[in-house]
Parts: structure tokens; sequence; C-alpha cells
């Protein structure tokens, strides 16, 4: 089941740790510091409406979420919808958990006003070999270069 969450839900969870862990070892820059989600953030994006929780359920387990992001972005001069983490674990990715949240991120971008869903996936993993599988264009690619010497 897919429902709109909140991010005390996410954290309540008995599941979302190991979700966590699975999505740091699977998502994880080389030259970033390794992820270490700031939940007090995700909360008060959340409070302000800024950010959306959509989560896929197993019965009473967590098996997965979205978070999307809203703002109006200058450039474009409309409010614009990006997923800012997408994760299902691999026990639940052939129950079409994923899809489903993808296709729920959509309907909220849509609600919000946003002409789209931006979507980032690592480089060759799952998700960039489904998204164009449906309907997602490759527009942009993302580089980084480590500038600190910590």
């Amino acid at each position: 089941m897919i429902r709109a969450s909140t991010v005390a839900e996410l954290e309540a969870a008995p599941t979302f740790p190991a979700l966590l862990a699975e999505y740091a070892a699977e998502s994880a820059i080389e030259g970033m510091p390794p992820p270490s989600a700031r939940m007090e953030t995700y909360r008060a994006l959340h409070a302000m409406g800024t950010l959306h929780v959509l989560a896929a359920w197993a019965g009473d387990t967590l098996a997965g979420f979205i978070t999307v992001l809203a703002a109006p972005l200058p450039h474009y001069g409309c409010t614009v919808a990006v997923s800012e983490s997408f994760f299902v674990a691999r026990a639940y990715r052939s129950t079409g958990a994923g899809l489903k949240l993808l296709h729920a991120a959509e309907n909220k971008a849509r609600e919000l006003g946003s002409p789209g869903l931006l979507v980032s996936a690592p480089y060759e993993g799952d998700l960039f070999r489904v998204l164009p599988r449906v309907g997602y264009t490759e527009t942009n690619r993302v580089f980084f270069k480590k500038v600190s010497h910590e």
C-alpha cells in the first residue's frame, strides 16, 4: 500500500534504520561524507510544507519511501518537484512498490502545480535502468568533484 506519510511515521517504523543503511550502501557518492540523514531537517521541511513523504507499506512493514521537495525555482518561475530521496528495499522491488511510489510522487507533483518531476538515480543502478522505460528522459548528468581536504 502506498500512502502519504510523515517523517515521524518513517522514523517510528522498525525497518527504517535498515532501509537507510541499504539505501546508503547503494547510493553513496565517492568523495562525499557517508550518508547521515538529518531527521530534524526533514521534519522542519515537512512542517513548512516543502517536503512531501510517500511510503510503501507491506502490512505493517515499511518497504520503501520517496520524499519530494517542491519549491519555486527562480530560473523557471514556477514550483518544481524534485525527488530528494527514493528507495525501496531490494526484497520488495519485485512487488511493484517502486513504480507505485513513483506514480504517487508524479501525482503529488501534479497536485503541487509542478510541470513535472525531477528524479535522480545512481549511474547504472536499478533506478537508472527503470526510469527511461517508464517515460523519463535523461536531461542532464550530475558531476561531482571533491573540493575539501577532510
